[in-house]
């Protein structure tokens, strides 16, 4: 990429110390970037994305406890600025493999190790242009997705998100427009969401049934019933209102059958009830909610768990 493409790309830089910000100052100098913002703490760098859109952001982390992963993550949940798919790269000199896993999960696009060349960081740059990794969102992680394009596929998780960057490079900067994508955008990355958590409950629930007669089951169980709980209450704090309806119904008799089953213990019959109930809820999250039958037959089927329960607990009591 030609570097007069970078003269009006507005740069965010972040780093503890000066000697370190005036260094990364130069490079992006050479390469073509003038507009830059030099911050020495995250505080500083969070108000500057309230007053300003920017480009491109580069900053450095020194451990992985120094705030700039949940920084990134702060950004990428759209609780900091106003451009969750601003592109980042972040750079270090400790490539301790503790530090690279904090990256990854931070959602940041990408990881320089320091000391870096012009040319690593030139490249690094022009990749976010030209060859921008789309975005997944999963339970825990919204970024970039690291698979590579041939494992990727064609798979329907992932989207393609705005990039002000490639944007600005192009000559086509417009905010007001980038704005009204981010919140298209974020709303599709929502529902890929949906479909990731339901596609979560479903897969622990069919191993659960697969599990039967192994002598496993039982720590299995301890260990995966809690986690789709967890999963079902980001399900409902992820769906709309108008989506809750249909899908919230499917996500509270996927519960309601856990639940049974850590009340009354598993048999093969709750067991196939727990994988029918979260098939159900995979296949209409698929469908964007549009499933009221299977809402109806599988919730049938659950309230009828219940009251064979309640009637089973009276008997019991006389």
């Amino acid at each position: 990429m030609d570097k007069q493409f970078y003269t009006d790309a507005n740069v965010l830089v972040f780093d503890q110390k000066l000697h370190l910000r005036k260094q990364t100052r130069s490079i992006l100098n050479i390469i073509g970037f003038w507009k830059i913002r030099e911050c020495e703490n995250l505080a500083e760098a969070s108000q500057a994305l309230m007053g300003r859109q920017f480009d491109l952001a580069i900053l450095t982390m020194h451990d992985r406890r120094d705030g700039v992963s949940a920084w990134v993550n702060n950004v990428r949940q759209f609780r900091c600025g106003d451009d969750p798919f601003l592109p980042i790269i972040l750079t270090s000199w400790d490539a301790r493999l503790r530090l690279v896993r904090s990256v990854i999960d931070s959602g940041a696009d990408d990881f320089l190790i320091s000391p870096y060349s012009t040319t690593n960081l030139h490249e690094r740059i022009d990749v976010l242009v030209s060859n921008r990794k789309p975005f997944v969102v999963t339970e825990d992680y919204f970024g970039p997705d690291r698979r590579t394009a041939q494992v990727r596929g064609e798979d329907s998780g992932t989207v393609e998100v705005p990039n002000a960057l490639r944007a600005r490079a192009q000559g086509r900067s417009d905010p007001t427009a980038n704005s009204k994508l981010v919140v298209a955008t974020m709303d599709k990355l929502r529902k890929v969401k949906i479909r990731n958590i339901a596609r979560r409950i479903w897969a622990i629930a069919d191993n659960l049934r697969i599990l039967w007669d192994d002598p496993s089951l039982a720590e299995r169980l301890d260990l995966e019933l809690p986690q789709i709980l967890k999963s079902g209450r980001k399900f409902h704090d992820t769906i709309s209102a108008i989506e809750a309806v249909q899908l919230g119904s499917l996500c509270d008799a996927v519960i309601r059958v856990v639940e049974t089953i850590r009340n009354e213990g598993p048999n093969a019959r709750n067991l196939e009830l727990l994988e029918q109930s979260a098939l159900a809820l995979r296949v209409a999250s698929q469908l964007g909610g549009d499933s009221s039958l299977a809402v109806s037959e599988i919730s049938s089927a659950v309230s009828g768990v219940g009251v064979q329960n309640e009637e089973r607990a009276k008997s019991g009591v006389g």
